[in-house]
């Protein structure tokens, strides 16, 4: 099971754009995906810089903590920590 954790953080930043350089057939693959689930592209590499972001807050956090690795590795880790 894996939990989405959402932080808001009460302040809304202004978009701004980015150029990007892809591979051709990366980008006509990319863009088919996406069109199918019915999202942009935009909000694809959005979701996944906001990810970047949270997993070093995460592991910072996590090491502050003495927590080390928050992942379980294997299995019997996930369905062990469940009551």
């Amino acid at each position: 099971m894996y939990v989405r954790i959402y932080v808001y953080t009460g302040v809304w930043m202004a978009k701004r754009k980015l150029t990007l350089s892809v591979e051709g057939d990366l980008l006509d693959e990319v863009k088919g995906i996406v069109a199918m689930r019915g999202r942009s592209l935009s909000s694809i590499v959005e979701e996944y810089l906001e990810y970047l972001v949270f997993e070093r807050w995460a592991e910072t956090l996590s090491e502050e903590l003495g927590l080390g690795d928050l992942e379980p590795t294997t299995d019997s880790e996930i369905s062990g920590g469940q009551a």
